[in-house]
């Protein structure tokens, strides 16, 4: 996995209850830190000026902002947060969008906003360009505010400026004292993410219309898997070079898999070889390819069929092998619903069609 994907995230029980992160509301311009508080089951209702919005820091530890108008000069890192923006109708308030290998991978109907954005670059924008385009708001991941890229969320308080950074791409352990310890990434955490953006920019109400879509989708593919009865089991994979990485039960692919009724395969394992592959014999088998190798996606999926190894296993007898994009399955936003679509479709393609977000 490139570096970019290292950062595998905790989240509550899924559906269990959509869940959220209980946060300290501050008084105005105060922020309060403490360590990850207790979750509790909530909705945003109606809000109220200002809006308060817990995230983390640099270190894991939780702090909360105050938001008294919507931000109006956005600065979005990669394409979960870029899609999401346009997604919420924020679109004109985006000054800076990094990270988008192509704006053929956006939906469709997002492509004319993001041809918009002033400033537009594949690569993230150095510290001094940033600060000349004076944002009143930086959304991205854990790996934008770093020391290298574009600082703390500190450095940007101190400047008046505010942050968000999305949970999933935090690691799944942070040392530290007072550090948020998490143990997996699940989908309610992009719930969480969809909800706070639209607090953020004063649209929630089109944010729980994306989550109620998502929800839905979901519902459907558990009634799907219960009516079935059997189970189908699943290996979720990259090629990396001459190994294979595993996306095993702590990552968002293999809680999609989970909760949608499948069985995922090699769930506690980081690698995996053809021996154990030809074991474990997969009805379906998921491919993940990041975003420099989009183009690659037909070549990746080739190699995996024409592996003499696997020609008598079921998945390849089936072909019922499926291209994962990367930005379906790590901090993927609203693009979380093309993951739960691909999966969907791969473990039960007699019910659900083939997902359009699926590369060919």
């Amino acid at each position: 996995m490139n570096f970019k994907k290292q950062y595998v995230c905790w989240l509550v029980p899924f559906f269990a209850g959509i869940m959220l992160y209980g946060c300290t509301w501050s008084e105005r311009g105060r922020e309060t830190y403490a360590t990850l508080p207790a979750m509790q089951s909530a909705r945003y209702e109606q809000e109220t000026v200002p809006v308060t919005v817990s995230n983390w820091d640099e270190q894991g530890r939780v702090f909360t902002q105050d938001f008294t108008v919507p931000p109006q000069r956005i600065v979005a890192a990669w394409q979960n947060s870029i899609e999401t923006l346009l997604a919420l109708g924020a679109g004109d308030r985006i000054i800076a969008a990094v990270g988008l290998p192509d704006v053929k991978y956006l939906r469709p109907e997002y492509r004319k906003q993001y041809n918009a954005i002033p400033v537009k670059s594949l690569y993230m924008l150095d510290l001094e360009t940033v600060l000349m385009l004076e944002p009143d708001f930086i959304v991205g991941w854990y790996s934008t505010f770093s020391p290298k890229t574009l600082r703390s969320p500190h450095f940007w308080r101190s400047r008046g400026i505010h942050s968000y950074m999305a949970g999933s791409s935090i690691p799944v352990t942070l040392a530290g004292s007072g550090a948020a310890s998490r143990t997996k990434h699940r989908v309610a955490e992009e719930i969480r993410y969809i909800l706070d953006l639209g607090r953020i920019v004063d649209r929630s109400a089109q944010a729980r219309e994306i989550v109620k879509e998502l929800e839905n989708r979901i519902r459907s593919a558990q009634r799907q898997a219960r009516k079935s009865g059997a189970s189908q089991r699943a290996l979720v994979i990259e090629l990396l070079g001459k190994d294979i990485v595993v996306y095993g039960e702590k990552t968002l692919a293999g809680d999609m898999v989970q909760s949608l009724g499948g069985e995922l395969l090699a769930a506690a394992q980081r690698n995996i070889g053809r021996e154990d592959i030809i074991r474990l014999n997969p009805d379906v088998v998921f491919l993940v390819v990041t975003e420099t190798a989009y183009d690659e996606a037909p070549k990746l999926m080739r190699r995996l069929y024409d592996e003499p190894a696997f020609n008598g296993l079921a998945f390849v007898q089936q072909h019922r092998a499926h291209i994962l994009p990367l930005y379906t399955v790590y901090a993927p936003g609203v693009r979380v619903q093309d993951g739960i679509e691909i999966i969907s479709h791969g473990l039960y393609p007699e019910v659900f069609p083939a997902a359009e977000a699926e590369l060919k």
